[in-house]
């Protein structure tokens, strides 16, 4: 009879531990053909689980659907995953709020730093045209139209790489992809161009101080 058991002794490694603060930590999991093999019998199923990317409180409500509208079904949430998901989620936007900020103040830095080189390397096209009666209005609209179009492109630029970073990050983090929404890229356009023209504001400011009597004197 030992020697029986033997026969039917089958080996087992134990590859990890689930540590979800649940019941599911009092289960064994093994893949159906050792399941199968171990039991003698097609396997049936009494627990699935299921992973869905959204926030802890839409998980509870469709676990009560769930609960509300099919029989001889208990849904319940692994706690401890979903806690962690969103606050590993709260941080991730926390951080990226906090990025977009910085990166918006260095944009505008960066942009009046250029637009005021290129009212320098101009100096003396400006103070042509004033001499031959161009008017400041004239001169602002072709400073902030050039600011304008650069910060349209970088804002339709900036919504497809930033679609690709989120993307990756979503892909790494949560194993899962995203959707892309469609009306982010007007909303991205109108704060790139915004940002822009707030950049630009000073620059061209000094684009009309310059005094063309100065300037054609060469000095």
């Amino acid at each position: 009879e030992s020697e029986a058991l033997l026969d039917n002794y089958i080996d087992y490694e134990i590859t990890g531990i689930l540590d979800t603060g649940g019941k599911e930590e009092d289960y064994v999991y093994m893949t159906l053909p050792d399941m199968e093999s171990l039991t003698g019998r097609e396997t049936s199923y009494d627990m699935c689980e299921l992973s869905i990317s959204t926030t802890s409180d839409n998980l509870e409500k469709i676990a009560d659907k769930i609960n509300d509208s099919v029989g001889n079904v208990s849904a319940r949430l692994v706690k401890r995953v979903t806690q962690s998901e969103t606050t590993v989620l709260t941080k991730l936007q926390a951080l990226v709020l906090l990025v977009t900020i910085v990166v918006l103040a260095l944009t505008m830095i960066c942009v009046a730093t250029t637009m005021t080189a290129v009212v320098a390397e101009r100096r003396k096209e400006i103070g042509l045209r004033k001499a031959l009666g161009a008017g400041n209005s004239s001169i602002i609209a072709e400073f902030m139209g050039e600011g304008v179009a650069l910060g349209a492109v970088g804002g339709l630029l900036g919504s497809f790489l930033g679609f690709a970073f989120a993307q990756i990050v979503s892909i790494n983090v949560f194993n899962s992809s995203i959707s892309f929404v469609p009306w982010l890229i007007p909303v991205t356009l109108v704060a790139s161009v915004v940002v822009t023209a707030i950049a630009c504001l000073i620059p061209i400011r000094s684009a009309t101080q310059v005094d063309a009597a100065l300037v054609l004197k060469g000095e």
